[in-house]
């Protein structure tokens, strides 16, 4: 699907932000107003849509900062888009609804949503949402890099101290004296702790 070309902007160059927004509206007034309102609040690079299928694509192709949707209530379809996006090409999203509702607000959260905001859109208003949209992505995405940190670790220890059995057993050491010997197996490879670690392991398997 074509993309439209960033807009432009008369305002002086020192104020405006050089944040990337794709905006998405079924509405084609709404969706005008929505893109004046972001230029207005200083927001040059706009990308303006008005249909949300195919709305991974669109993302991928156009990379943008945040992703800022205007609906009357979010759908099936464009959570399941959303929820495409949270898994494939993680972005910001901020929604503007008519539709207050916590059931609706609790859905988009839970597709990916990282604002949520009811009612009309002025430019005072968007900037600091989109602001908001970024920062709690941010925060999440530094999260979800500690937890996937952590789990990698344990899951590299798990694998040590499986290769570390695997020693004891066969040459009768103690677990100080097999982990000195995986060490240096690792030294004279020259390879990481761990990769030596799997190597033994696979090498185990293969030999019962």
């Amino acid at each position: 699907m074509p993309v439209p070309d960033e807009a432009a902007s008369s305002t002086p160059e020192g104020q405006r932000s050089q944040i990337k927004i794709l905006v998405v509206d079924e509405s084609q007034q709404r969706l005008k107003l929505l893109t004046a309102a972001l230029h207005e609040a200083g927001f040059d690079r706009v990308h303006s849509v008005q249909n949300s299928i195919s709305l991974l694509d669109i993302v991928r192709e156009t990379r943008p900062d945040a992703v800022l949707i205007e609906v009357e209530s979010p759908t099936r379809d464009t959570l399941e888009q959303l929820t495409m996006i949270r898994d494939h090409a993680p972005t910001p999203v901020l929604i503007i609804a008519q539709d207050p509702k916590a059931q609706s607000i609790q859905a988009a959260v839970a597709s990916g949503v990282c604002a949520y905001s009811v009612g009309g859109v002025s430019p005072e208003r968007v900037k600091p949402a989109i602001e908001v949209a970024m920062a709690t992505f941010a925060s999440f995405k530094a999260l979800r890099d500690q937890l996937a940190n952590a789990r990698e670790q344990l899951s590299q220890q798990k694998r040590i101290d499986r290769a570390k059995c695997i020693l004891m057993q066969q040459k009768g050491l103690s677990e100080e004296e097999a982990h000195k010997a995986l060490r240096k197996l690792a030294m004279d490879r020259k390879r990481k702790l761990v990769d030596t670690a799997d190597d033994l392991i696979a090498m185990s398997k293969l030999l019962s």
